[in-house]
């Protein structure tokens, strides 16, 4: 039996390299680089300071904190990649509520509530998106989990490839944005190692395009966002805003694409940092998260910067330590109250929910 174990462990090694190798052989993945170090000069830094993190249960750390979200209720919710503790809510105040849905998801990415206060979650390497109800059990899981293939024109066949966002429009219609640019693949993550698309057909993150469905999940239309040079892009996040356009991110060339919700290009809006996650506060404000460039910025609403916050640069070790900081590793994703009191950031690379408050 010993053997066994070990043949088998050494032959999921064998097949992780070679996807590995696959990958990296690709002249189209492009490895993410932060952009801008700092701040556009003359943009005002917005009345925040860092206060006390959410913690995690006890006994336990976040994985990486791939993203947060507000329930209508206040509450905040935390997407992370330990597996015992996949799902975390905590109160207003920050207080510990519950843990839940333990290992929904190989890979967590993205996750949004919407204004009926259902749950929406990615898994961007088994390529599904789940839809959850306000007290987390399952009502509906878009796209075929652990599949991935080559795209039709002439039918949706039924799968993502590495699904990263969700928005929602007024007639309750969602939004899927797909594509990580082929630098994150199932290969790279010890417990894809027992799925079958440790080695998939198609370079995983390799169609960035952004998909609209229904209210009941039946798929109407898609558009490809490809880039001219053939690279791949990474097609990051999206929103609705109140004006009922379309945002979506392509944190590769950091610019938001603007769409009608037939998605139907209206314009791009370029950014002079990474355009990691989008947010729209209750009050209409766009906030911006800039990802390993490690900053959060305000917006108008036709997409001009207005304020920031954060140090350029990722955290240290020292900081971390001491357990605050006024450095962000990379701000993945983010939430704001809708006061404008609280910000929450998701940091992915130091597995922490960073919270502010404003002066």
């Amino acid at each position: 039996m010993k053997n066994f174990v070990a043949v088998t462990i050494l032959s999921t090694l064998f097949a992780a390299s070679a996807a590995l190798a696959q990958f990296g052989a690709d002249p189209n993945i492009v490895s993410p680089v932060a952009m801008s170090t700092k701040p556009p000069a003359g943009l005002k830094q917005l009345p925040y300071r860092f206060v006390d993190q959410p913690q995690p249960m006890s006994g336990q750390k976040f994985g990486n904190v791939s993203a947060v979200a507000l329930t209508p209720k206040g509450n905040l919710l935390v997407y992370n990649r330990n597996a015992a503790m996949m799902m975390v809510e905590y109160d207003p105040s920050g207080k510990f509520i519950r843990t839940f849905n333990p290992n929904i998801a190989i890979n967590t990415h993205g996750m949004r509530v919407d204004r009926h206060g259902n749950i929406w979650v990615t898994d961007s390497f088994l390529n599904v998106v789940w839809k959850l109800k306000p007290n987390g059990e399952p009502a509906m899981a878009v796209g075929a989990r652990g599949e991935v293939a080559k795209w039709d024109d002439t039918k949706w066949n039924g799968m993502f490839n590495q699904p990263m966002d969700i928005a929602f429009d007024k007639d309750d219609n969602f939004y899927v944005v797909q594509g990580h640019g082929g630098t994150s693949s199932p290969g790279a993550c010890t417990w894809c190692a027992t799925y079958n698309n440790i080695v998939p057909p198609v370079t995983q993150g390799s169609d960035p395009r952004v998909f609209k469905f229904d209210k009941n999940g039946k798929y109407v239309s898609s558009l490809a966002l490809p880039h001219a040079d053939g690279t791949y892009g990474t097609i990051h996040s999206a929103i609705v805003t109140t004006k009922g356009e379309l945002w979506v991110t392509d944190r590769q060339l950091g610019k938001i694409i603007v769409l009608d919700t037939n998605l139907k290009r209206l314009r791009e809006i370029s950014q002079p940092n990474l355009t990691s996650g989008l947010f729209e506060d209750a009050k209409g404000t766009i906030w911006l998260s800039s990802g390993m460039d490690g900053l959060i910025f305000q917006l108008d609403a036709v997409g001009k910067m207005i304020g920031y916050h954060g140090n350029p640069g990722r955290d240290n070790p020292n900081a971390q330590a001491a357990g605050r900081s006024d450095l962000i590793g990379e701000s993945h994703y983010l939430a704001v109250t809708p006061d404008q009191k609280t910000i929450y950031i998701a940091d992915s690379i130091n597995g922490k929910v960073l919270r502010l408050e404003r002066d």
